[in-house]
């Protein structure tokens, strides 16, 4: 995968702060910092996902039993 590059700007402190992250995980700075925006963009649409299923939510509940009867009756 062809990789861009992209100026971030971050205060020294922080530079400082997740340099030593990546030093005591043993991973580049860049790398620490493409996986936890990464993570950040994926939380975000799992929300979304999770309120587009709520939308559309019957409101019918089953019990951990009643999903395993449900299972079995349908082998």
């Amino acid at each position: 995968m062809a990789m861009e590059t992209t100026a971030i700007r971050f205060a020294p402190e922080e530079k400082s702060w997740i340099q030593s992250y990546a030093d005591f995980c043993g991973r580049s700075f860049s790398d620490v910092v493409r996986e936890a925006i990464l993570e950040k963009v994926e939380d975000a649409a799992d929300i979304q996902a999770y309120a587009a299923a709520l939308e559309q939510d019957d409101g019918i509940r089953y019990t951990t039993e009643e999903v395993a009867k449900m299972a079995l009756e349908a082998e």
